[in-house]
């Protein structure tokens, strides 16, 4: 496994595990994608199960630029191998590889999601959270 896909399923897998405590009334499933910038994860939220609404997130690291990127788009924006196919109808964030990244990026992702959905879910915070 590239060192890239491992950063990424690092992420996804701290995802899940925080998603399955404090995100209850989001279905959603994880698979691979692998296009011509990298190589990663991505996370396809149904709430209202329509493919213009409904949240799709990519989760890898840039092999160009060496950093991870998370891009926010929809399903009707998403092929057949989990590819976007327009680019520019996605959002993209970028962190740069350090420590503490991956907590940053679960409880960035967790925001976005809320906001999107327009939750109001209280978050169950422990007093450590191990991600």
């Amino acid at each position: 496994m590239h060192k890239s896909l491992k950063r990424s399923e690092d992420i996804v897998r701290s995802l899940k595990r925080f998603f399955e405590v404090n995100c209850k009334t989001i279905d959603g499933i994880i698979e691979t994608f692998n296009n011509s910038i990298g190589q990663g994860f991505i996370l396809k939220t149904f709430q209202s199960y329509d493919k213009s609404n409904d949240l799709v997130i990519w989760i890898f690291e840039s092999l160009k630029d060496k950093n991870i990127q998370v891009g926010y788009g929809n399903h009707s924006n998403l092929d057949e191998y989990n590819n976007w196919i327009d680019k520019n109808n996605v959002n993209f964030k970028y962190y740069p590889i350090v420590a503490d990244v991956k907590k940053e990026i679960v409880l960035n992702i967790y925001d976005n999601i809320k906001k999107y959905y327009d939750l109001n879910e209280e978050i169950e915070m422990p007093k450590k959270i191990n991600i």
